[in-house]
């Protein structure tokens, strides 16, 4: 849906002053939300990966903020300062993450490579990685689809005959193989 092109003059300053407060507060709104839900998504996380899949998660709820603020029918004042206003929450999100790390392993009797792997984790996947200019932020809301399954046939081999150290033995091994109609370069796939 396209908005209509607002401009300094589109509307009197206190009918602005209004649009601003309304979206003042849909940002603290959504922001707020944002807390709750990765105190939650980083709770629940038990394994490294996890945590990195809930800090990239958490980049496109705060990549809302950076599109809007760069929308073509927002007056580039406001544009100026939705963005200067994003990148502010996120430097000082992503600052907060790594702080509550220090503490909270500082009081834990945790060792040291814990408290560093988890900065780590945090920093290598910041949420500041959304500011970079040439970060895409579309690929955030379009990804790309996955690639369709090929078709396949699955097939068992027979009895495996080896070769060992005392000749020639039958085992009652059998192999998987899978046949893709259109196999990649790797060819076809054998699994044991």
């Amino acid at each position: 849906m396209e908005l209509p092109v607002l401009t300094e003059s589109s509307l009197p300053p206190s009918t602005y002053q209004r649009l601003l407060g309304h979206l003042n507060e849909a940002l603290s709104t959504a922001m707020t939300r944002w807390s709750s839900e990765f105190t939650v998504q980083w709770g629940r996380a038990t394994t490294e990966h996890d945590r990195e899949r809930a800090l990239v998660q958490m980049r496109t709820k705060l990549a809302r903020r950076l599109q809007l603020a760069d929308h073509p029918s927002l007056p580039a004042v406001i544009r100026d300062l939705l963005s200067e206003s994003a990148a502010t929450d996120i430097r000082n999100l992503q600052q907060e993450i790594e702080d509550n790390l220090l503490k909270s392993t500082a009081n834990a009797s945790s060792d040291r490579s814990v408290r560093e792997r988890l900065l780590k984790t945090a920093r290598a996947n910041s949420l500041t990685a959304i500011l970079e200019p040439n970060f895409p932020l579309g690929a955030l809301f379009h990804p790309e689809p996955a690639a369709p399954p090929g078709d396949r046939r699955v097939a068992l081999d027979g009895d495996i005959d080896r070769v060992g150290a005392q000749g020639l033995h039958h085992t009652p091994k059998r192999r998987l193989v899978i046949v893709e109609s259109n196999p990649t370069e790797e060819g076809h796939r054998n699994a044991q």
